[in-house]
């Protein structure tokens, strides 16, 4: 019977410590959040504060600026979109690879407002990044190109 007693005191206990720890876990996570102003910038204020979910929408939000403005007869920046895309996939966000092999297809098809920086870019990733399809994509850019 004892032992009993002393299981229910350590569970006592252990779901005391558990509730402490949640609830001020809970206060600075909500202190973070206020951090940032419910306004039109709260997503790059969350993006900034290394939020995962709010980077690939900032990301995305840029690329899909961007490509709007291709769409539109003309070149356009690709470069927020790039760096922000880049580091989606350095955190190993599953989604963020696929939004950088959107951003390396449009400076592959020469859609960046700078050819060269575009060209520099690839072969920056190509370096840095183990991505099989960069080569082709060098190579589309920059004809004659050698590996």
């Amino acid at each position: 019977m004892r032992e009993i007693g002393f299981l229910k005191v350590s569970s006592f206990l252990a779901l005391a410590t558990f509730c402490l720890s949640t609830v001020f876990a809970g206060i600075s996570f909500a202190e973070e959040i206020s951090e940032c102003p419910k306004d039109e910038q709260w997503m790059e204020c969350r993006a900034a504060q290394g939020d995962v979910l709010a980077i690939y929408v900032v990301a995305r939000d840029a690329y899909d600026l961007a490509h709007a403005q291709v769409k539109e007869g003309g070149l356009a920046d690709f470069t927020e979109a790039l760096m922000m895309g880049r580091e989606l996939v350095d955190m190993e966000e599953r989604n963020g690879g696929r939004l950088l092999k959107m951003i390396h297809l449009q400076l592959s098809w020469g859609h960046h407002i700078d050819r060269d920086q575009a060209l520099a870019w690839l072969k920056e990733d190509r370096d840095q990044r183990n991505l099989d399809y960069l080569p082709v994509l060098i190579n589309r850019l920059a004809p004659g190109h050698t590996q």
